[in-house]
């Protein structure tokens, strides 16, 4: 089949644990011979945008071909990757792909709240679409949402199938949109013979990825002040705020490390990994990342993460966040009414 998934996010190098699971889902289809094409863009889309992506690919090993209409082109992992990185006009580029490739499903998903691509795909008349929902943050409906929408729900309906990562994602939808969503678990670890067991009482760090409000900054900050005997580590992803990263450097035993593509850098050095999110969690990634090379993680008893941790203990409860307000921040992700987490 020719499958089409439209990434309205980063999609490789990937930044979030949704990404990545994005990215070895259509490298796993690919590899059962579907033919699958990734429409995706970059953070940014302008002239700086599009130079700083071909630095990155080159940094990594890979060589991406400028196309006329602008787009990069990569193959990665028998995947057609096309990434839209200096033309604002997202819709338009996204529908000549589906104009050109002729799909039988299209993959849409959570990383489009505003549904600018999702809009696009149930128009198409032949093309299936399947609508993953990777984060109830960012569903029109029911009480884990930033903004409920009657008529993007409505919209919502029109999928051929919705899928959630999580059997909480799935739950909800069911529960709160009346939606007959199913959990498959398209969440994918790294197709890889044995894991390393990287797990070390005598490990440097107390662990922390994309340390940011709706993750619980607040009691990874608090952590550090009130163990001084203790090293931390955090690394600042899509979510960490500019004045989250400065009160991460001025506390003294908080090292902060760039974003890595190969998880196990971090893990081999991690003592504990914390996930004390705030938010509705819809599975975590980087908790099986973890557990499956043998460091312990604690984590918030908040929506999927109990899934996440397969019966494992150490889940810890928490003040979750109920409300929004009508605002977001320079990651795009809306701002919290927050109290004692």
């Amino acid at each position: 089949m020719r499958i089409l998934l439209a990434h309205n996010s980063t999609y490789f190098p990937s930044l979030g644990g949704g990404d990545k699971s994005n990215r070895l889902l259509m490298e796993a289809l690919a590899a059962r011979g579907h033919d699958v094409r990734v429409f995706t863009r970059t953070e940014r889309l302008d002239e700086a945008s599009h130079d700083r992506y071909l630095e990155e690919l080159a940094r990594r090993g890979q060589t991406g071909e400028v196309l006329e209409s602008g787009e990069v082109r990569l193959r990665l992992g028998g995947v057609d990757v096309r990434t839209l990185t200096r033309s604002p006009h997202l819709r338009a580029a996204f529908q000549a792909h589906i104009d050109a490739f002729d799909p039988d499903i299209i993959i849409t998903s959570t990383d489009d709240p505003g549904q600018l691509l999702f809009d696009l795909a149930v128009r198409t008349p032949r093309a299936r679409v399947v609508y993953l929902v990777r984060a109830t943050i960012a569903v029109p409906f029911g009480p884990d949402s930033a903004g409920v929408n009657e008529k993007k729900t409505a919209a919502l309906r029109q999928a051929d199938g919705v899928v959630g990562v999580s059997h909480y994602v799935a739950g909800y939808v069911r529960q709160w949109a009346g939606i007959d969503a199913i959990h498959v678990p398209i969440s994918l670890l790294e197709n890889v013979p044995e894991y390393a067991d990287l797990g070390r009482f005598d490990n440097r760090f107390i662990s922390m990825v994309n340390p940011c409000a709706v993750k619980g900054i607040g009691i990874f900050l608090e952590l550090a002040r009130q163990r001084p005997d203790l090293e931390f580590c955090a690394i600042p992803t899509w979510g960490t705020q500019p004045d989250e990263l400065a009160a991460m450097v001025a506390q003294p035993n908080i090292t902060v490390m760039d974003p890595v593509d190969d998880i196990d850098i971090l893990l081999r050095e991690t003592r504990v990994m914390l996930v004390p999110s705030v938010w509705a969690e819809a599975r975590s990634r980087i908790v099986l990342e973890a557990m499956s090379r043998g460091v312990p993680v604690v984590a918030s008893d908040v929506g999927g993460l109990h899934e996440a941790k397969l019966g494992v203990p150490y889940l810890v409860p928490v003040n979750p966040i109920r409300h929004y307000k009508p605002s977001i921040d320079a990651s795009m992700v809306p701002v919290a009414e927050r109290s004692e987490e």
